[in-house]
C-alpha cells in the first residue's frame, strides 16, 4: 500500500476500497467524497513508484492537467496517467476503479507509458475493458488464486484493445472536430457566472453551427445539459467551501439560476440533497 496522491478534501471527507492483487498488478475498486488530488514533483521524487495508473469512471466525473495536457473524464471512461509524471484533478463524488499496471509489463504492450499521461479513452471504446472490471468484481470470491495470471492477462489484453480502439477513433474523427469539443468545454468553464453564456453565444465564440455544437455534447445529452450540470458542479463547491458564506440565493443567481425554487429542485434532482442540507451537512462536520 502506498499514497499516490496529496488529497485535499472538498467538504465533508470519506472513502473506502476494496483492493486485490493480480500477478503484479494491483486492482481497487473505491468510492469517496469530492476531493483535490495532486501527484507532485516532491512525491514523485520521495516515492519513485513507476506504474501506468488507469483509472475507470462508474459514476461521477474529474478533470484536470496532467502535464500539459488537459482532461476531462465521466463515467463509463477510462483514464491513463503516468505516475512518474506530475497531475493535477478534480474529483467529484465517485465509484471508480483504479489499477496500478508495472511500467515494464504496460511498455511491453502498449509502448512509452509517458505518452498515455492523460490519455481519457471514452465510453464506447472502454466498453469491454470497463463490463469485464464489473463482472470481475462479482466474480472474485468464486475464482482461485492460481487463476490470478490469466486475470491479469485478460485485463491487460482488453486495456490494449480499448487504447487501439481509441486511437483508431481518433484518426477517423475530423481533427477539427476533435479539438473543438475541447475549446467548447473550456469556454463553459470560462464563462460559467456569465448570463450570456448560451448555444448561441458559444456558436459566435468557436465560429460553428448548432448542430455542430449539438454533436460535440450528444453523450452529456446536448449542450444546455452539460452547462446546467456543470453550474450545479460549481454551486455544490462552493456550499461545501467551509470559507464561503455567501447566501445560497446569491450563488443560484451568480451561477445564472434566476429562480431559486428552480435551482434547488435541479441541485436535488442532481445530488439528492437540497443546496441547504448540502451546506448543512458541511457545518456538522
Amino acid at each position: 500500500m502506498a499514497a499516490l496522491f496529496d488529497s485535499t478534501p472538498i467538504g465533508p471527507f470519506s472513502t473506502s476500497a476494496e483492493n486485490v492483487y493480480l500477478d503484479g498488478m494491483a486492482v481497487s475498486y473505491s468510492t469517496g467524497t469530492a476531493r483535490l488530488l495532486e501527484r507532485t514533483p516532491e512525491r514523485i521524487a520521495a516515492d519513485r513508484i513507476d506504474i501506468l495508473g488507469v483509472g475507470v469512471l462508474l459514476e461521477g466525473e474529474m478533470h484536470g492537467v496532467a502535464r500539459l495536457r488537459e482532461f476531462e473524464a465521466r463515467s463509463g471512461e477510462i483514464l491513463l496517467f503516468d505516475i512518474a509524471q506530475p497531475i493535477t484533478m478534480t474529483m467529484s463524488i465517485a465509484r471508480s476503479i483504479q489499477l496500478a499496471i508495472p511500467r515494464a509489463v504496460a511498455e511491453a504492450e502498449l509502448g512509452p507509458v509517458a505518452d498515455l499521461h492523460g490519455l481519457v479513452i471514452g465510453r464506447e471504446e472502454a466498453a469491454l475493458f470497463y463490463a469485464h472490471l464489473v463482472k470481475l468484481s462479482e466474480a472474485l470470491q468464486a475464482i482461485s488464486s492460481e487463476d490470478a495470471p490469466r486475470l491479469a492477462r485478460t485485463l491487460l489484453d482488453l486495456l490494449v484493445v480499448a487504447v487501439h480502439a481509441a486511437a483508431h477513433a481518433e484518426r477517423d474523427a475530423p481533427p477539427r472536430i476533435v479539438g473543438m469539443a475541447a475549446r467548447a468545454r473550456t469556454e463553459i468553464r470560462a464563462h460559467l457566472e456569465s448570463s450570456s453564456l448560451n448555444v448561441a453565444s458559444l456558436c459566435r465564440r468557436l465560429n460553428i453551427s448548432r448542430s455542430t455544437l449539438h454533436r460535440l455534447f450528444e453523450a452529456e445529452g446536448g449542450v444546455q445539459t452539460y452547462i446546467r450540470n456543470s453550474r450545479l458542479d460549481a454551486a455544490r463547491i462552493a456550499l461545501l467551501d467551509s470559507t464561503n458564506d455567501e447566501r445560497i440565493g446569491a450563488i443560484a443567481e451568480r451561477l445564472g439560476f434566476s429562480d431559486a425554487a428552480h435551482f434547488s429542485r435541479l441541485f436535488r434532482a442532481r445530488f439528492d440533497q437540497t443546496p441547504s442540507e448540502c451546506r448543512g451537512g458541511r457545518r456538522e462536520a
